[in-house]
């Protein structure tokens, strides 16, 4: 269980310890001084990463995020770090390195994460340099990781010679430690060096296991893997009795036990303690064939037969194990003919499941003559759970190797973000055609009723109300100003009054002709004063009628000119809808452009996931069927040898 590729991923849910480890100087805070840092850490402890950092990133481009020091743009750094989005968390952590004022805490994080950037893109050096930026009083749970990953750098540039177990601090390297002593043992294993390198198994295969269960079980498997390490070191130096010491060190029911039986039996025959070899072959031919070490021991069975003269035995195993291995030779040429683009898009497109759904499914014993059964799981559906979880899973042997790779996992991330996408833009094509004919409608709309509002006369009608409204105003205003009671007294009224003053202009022209009128005047006076004092009684209601009269005018005017503003708004946005019709269709261009895309962008990245699967089961069947030619040569052999041995 090596850690050197996936030991920068162990960690990638870095934004919450970034916060404590920078502000550890500070009180908790019970709430948060800018609302969009509360929604951003919302949606981040939802587990909604891209909200999260579409929150920050929005805020940043209006005034950024007050009241939280540094904590935004680390989170934002991190969090597009794990993501992949290696150039814009580059970005934010090299900002706040150009600020010599920002606390040195916050500078170890950005050299921290930084380092770590460069140390994914296989930048050796400048990650070296960028970890040497970090202080002393850094985190120590990260300075852990980051002296975990400094010793890898050693490693790889084959800078490692004087690391020794007196001068590499345990302590110091924490939950690293296993993950170091191990990588470290097998570079001196691969340089032949198996002294140095047994030093360092062994001291991994003598650490505590811890109590935490899922770490134990993960020491465990790393012991065991120490184990068959130096087993397999002892073997190359031909020391077998040690090899064989370390081999049955390793637990039967752990992932590496059957490379363990294997190496037994090898170290056994060496010994020419034939016998002794059968014992673990045996173990092994009654376990799955699709694990590499139950194949080697189809044919190492039967050498051990024939060592010890066992020929009959010999033979009927060389036989089993031909149609054994033509039955799984087959089975692989099934799995490649059944594993096309088709089956994995819709492997990877299909409902996740979750954890524990996945395991049933992948139990062993659910498996039916080792038939394919790969899933896609609900906890690695984001980039941060990449460390130590898979979004793909599979009971096959022959598929582990391939789907436990970073790169197919992310792959297939890709892939199926790919698709998702590929199902936005799909969705996005009806609803702009939907929007497209709404905005047409609405345009029809609006020229019938500018048209039904023109028949109207709107404005014909104003005109006419505002010269009625005018003179009413006018005639009102002289009346008021003269107190011109017989205005507005009723018809029957003005007619009597109209005849008064007829008569009166008779007795004028009467009395200037010589004639007594005197009586006339009297009573043309009387009944004038009568209509007078009549009009007067009813002259204050009449001229609140009449005002009454012109403020229904005045509202009646209000309303029209209302319209008429209706009328200018509607022929106004109207002239707006063809530029959004406009935006409209470039829209729809680049939602079909960027679907176009996609589909290709898809049928690539399927076809060269298939590719990989395929070479990764070929390569199975390649070895299988040198087992299988070295069983038939093998038989071959032995009836070659029995014949010959028969009189003629």
């Amino acid at each position: 269980m090596r850690k050197s590729t996936s030991v920068l991923r162990y960690f990638l849910m870095l934004a919450a310890v970034v916060v404590i480890s920078v502000d550890a100087k500070e009180k908790p805070k019970t709430s948060v001084a800018d609302l969009r840092y509360g929604v951003a850490l919302y949606h981040y402890y939802q587990q909604d990463y891209i909200a999260a950092l579409a929150e920050l990133m929005v805020a940043d481009t209006r005034d950024g995020i007050q009241g939280h020091g540094d904590n935004p743009e680390l989170i934002a750094g991190g969090v597009s770090l794990a993501f992949g989005m290696q150039h814009h968390a580059e970005a934010v952590f090299n900002h706040i390195l150009q600020d010599e004022r920002r606390p040195q805490s916050v500078r170890d994080a950005a050299w921290f994460y930084l380092g770590k950037l460069h140390y994914t893109r296989g930048d050796w050096v400048a990650a070296e340099q960028s970890f040497a930026r970090v202080s002393s009083e850094f985190k120590p749970s990260l300075r852990a990781q980051m002296q975990a990953l400094k010793i890898n750098i050693r490693i790889r540039n084959k800078n490692y010679a004087d690391l020794a177990l007196n001068n590499i601090d345990a302590g110091e390297l924490r939950a690293w430690s296993p993950y170091t002593f191990y990588n470290l043992g097998a570079a001196h294993a691969r340089d032949g060096n198996f002294a140095s390198a047994q030093k360092f198994f062994s001291e991994l295969a003598e650490i505590d296991v811890v109590e935490n269960p899922q770490r134990r079980k993960e020491q465990w498997a790393l012991q065991d893997k120490a184990y068959t390490a130096i087993g397999y070191s002892y073997l190359a130096e031909k020391k077998y009795a040690a090899a064989i010491r370390e081999f049955t060190k390793v637990r039967l029911d752990g992932v590496f036990a059957n490379q363990a039986l294997l190496g037994y039996g090898w170290a056994a025959v060496a010994q020419e303690e034939y016998d002794e070899a059968l014992r673990p072959w045996q173990l092994l031919r009654s376990r799955s064939l699709m694990y590499p070490a139950v194949q080697e021991s189809l044919l190492a069975l039967p050498y051990a037969y024939e060592k010890l003269g066992a020929q009959g035995e010999a033979v009927n195993a060389y036989q089993a194990a031909e149609e054994l291995l033509a039955r799984e030779i087959q089975l692989i040429r099934d799995m490649r003919a059944t594993l096309t683009e088709g089956e994995l898009l819709t492997l990877i497109g299909s409902e996740p499941l979750s954890a524990e759904e996945a395991k049933k499914v992948l139990r062993p014993e659910a498996a039916q003559d080792g038939a394919l059964t790969a899933v896609v799981t609900d906890d690695g559906q984001n980039w941060l759970k990449l460390d130590s979880t898979s979004i793909i899973k599979t009971r096959s042997v022959y598929l582990n190797e391939l789907f436990a790779k970073n790169a197919f996992q992310t792959a297939v991330l890709d892939l199926r973000d790919l698709l998702r996408l590929q199902i936005l833009l799909q969705n996005w094509l009806p609803k702009l055609d939907a929007y497209r004919e709404l905005l047409l409608q609405k345009q029809g709309n609006r020229e019938r009723q500018e048209q039904q509002l023109a028949q109207h006369s709107a404005s014909q009608q104003e005109q006419k109300l505002q010269a009625e409204r005018a003179a009413i105003a006018r005639q009102l205003e002289q009346i008021s100003s003269s107190e011109n009671y017989m205005a507005l007294a009723d018809d029957e009224t003005r007619a009597l009054y109209v005849r008064i003053e007829r008569g009166q202009q008779t007795i004028v022209r009467m009395k200037a002709a010589g004639q007594d009128t005197s009586e006339l005047e009297t009573r043309a006076k009387m009944f004038g004063g009568i209509l007078l004092w009549r009009a007067a009684q009813e002259y204050p209601a009449r001229l609140a009628a009449q005002q009454t009269e012109l403020k229904a005018i005045d509202a009646s005017l209000a309303q029209i000119a209302k319209t008429r503003q209706h009328i200018e708004e509607i022929t106004a946005t109207s002239m707006d809808i063809q530029p959004t019709l406009a935006r409209l269709q470039v829209l729809q261009k680049d939602v079909s452009m960027h679907l176009e895309n996609t589909d290709q962008l898809i049928a690539q990245q399927s076809g060269l996931l298939r590719q990989q699967v395929d070479r990764q089961l070929a390569a199975h069947e390649k070895r299988l069927n040198n087992y299988l030619a070295q069983a038939h040569l093998a038989v071959a052999r032995l009836y070659d040898a029995e014949l010959r041995r028969q009189p003629e």
